[in-house]
């Protein structure tokens, strides 16, 4: 790995739980339930969040009228709040980030989708290059309201056609401390998943499924494609255990299953606060290594294809709203940290800086045009590697 390699002292780890850090139940989550506008045959047309499975097995049908949004997390939340706030219905299909890729993809020829909302600046900007995204030269009003950390990504390109909403770490380094050795995570850094100490030990999510991983995978890969190939091949060698998203890597590491993982930023902090209440014996620590911590954005476009613009621009307008972004930090759900981009917004109470960390998260974001020109060619690599 060709990262720039300061001392291991100036690592900092935070030690979890978290103690007090819960924000209050929303009822407007209750409210995204599904809604039945009408029917076709034995085909329920439906508006709110939608199950991709039911799609696909024919017991839902997606009205090319009404606008279509393939999004990952807190589709209920967004769907009832969206409409109640603008009066536009919308078709909310949640899916994991990976699932929507090879969606849209399988959909090239016939688009199904309005607007995407996924992880990954590369993967959204990729989208753009391809040409598959309305590029008529608007941009939302709100965009003229992110903060400093949101203008680190839109900055890059103002007239690109798709915006960041929030951003995370698709990746902390986290180890579970009752495994042995794991003092050493450390002084490891992110080689601590390559480290013999903890062969068949070692876990993380499935790029070719879950939407943060490729992000994630792809940071190492920056600097140099061949140390990013050398380094992952020695996780392999180390007997990495692949799972298909975030969620069962945090299982697996705080039952023991696996004792270091990357782990993304939100599932890190659903792992210690489960049904409101903190875990008082979490079994997970985080170290932000020397050499950096990935950084990604969740960000949002309108499909080129799309019959309904003006409520696909409505609801990008809608998801840079100050109101907006404060709602989505409220919201109880494992991945409810969320990290507000635009000025206004307040933040949820579990950001840092917080009593475990005196700055903000240490963010370092791959050139989103290199991640999106590398990412088929990455991902069929760990395809290979892991046979899915």
């Amino acid at each position: 790995m060709n990262r720039p390699q300061p001392p291991r002292a100036d690592a900092a780890r935070i030690t979890y739980p978290i103690p007090g850090a819960h924000s209050a139940v929303l009822a407007l989550i209750a409210a995204g339930m599904l809604l039945t506008i009408g029917c076709s045959g034995d085909q329920d047309v439906a508006t709110g969040a939608i199950d991709a499975d039911d799609v696909d097995a024919g017991q839902v049908k997606l009205r090319d009228d009404v606008l279509t949004v393939y999004l990952h997390d807190h589709g209920d939340a967004i769907a009832a709040r969206f409409t109640e706030d603008t009066g536009i219905p919308v078709q909310i299909v949640d899916m994991s980030g990976g699932e929507i890729l090879a969606r849209i993809e399988a959909e090239r020829a016939n688009p199904q989708w309005d607007v995407v909302y996924v992880q990954g600046h590369g993967s959204v900007n990729r989208l753009y290059q391809e040409g598959q995204l309305l590029d008529d030269g608007w941009q939302p009003d709100n965009a003229a309201r992110y903060n400093d950390l949101g203008r680190q990504i839109y900055d890059q390109d103002p007239n690109a056609a798709w915006w960041p909403v929030t951003v995370n770490a698709p990746a902390l380094l986290v180890y579970n401390p009752n495994c042995a050795d794991t003092e050493r995570v450390e002084e490891l850094g992110w080689d601590a998943l390559r480290d013999p100490a903890f062969e068949g030990k070692v876990g993380m999510p499935d790029p070719a499924i879950s939407g943060p991983a490729y992000p994630y995978v792809s940071w190492f890969f920056e600097q140099s494609m061949d140390d990013g190939y050398a380094f992952w091949e020695d996780v392999f060698d180390n007997g990495v255990r692949m799972y298909r998203s975030n969620s069962p890597v945090a299982e697996a590491l705080a039952a023991g299953d696996i004792c270091v993982a990357g782990l993304e930023e939100p599932n890190t902090y659903g792992e210690v606060e489960k049904d409101g209440e903190v875990e008082k014996d979490a079994d997970i620590e985080i170290v932000y290594p020397a050499e950096g911590t990935p950084g990604a954005a969740r960000a949002t476009g309108i499909s080129a294809e799309t019959s309904v613009a003006d409520d696909a621009k409505a609801f990008i307008e809608w998801m840079l709203e100050a109101d907006t972004q404060t709602y989505l930090t409220q919201i109880e759900h494992r991945n409810k940290y969320f990290v507000p981009l635009v000025e206004g917004a307040d933040p949820n109470e579990l950001l840092p800086p917080n009593e475990f960390l005196d700055r903000v998260t240490p963010y370092e974001f791959t050139d989103y045009d290199w991640a999106g020109d590398v990412e088929n060619e990455i991902k069929q690599w760990f395809a290979d590697q892991s046979g899915s």
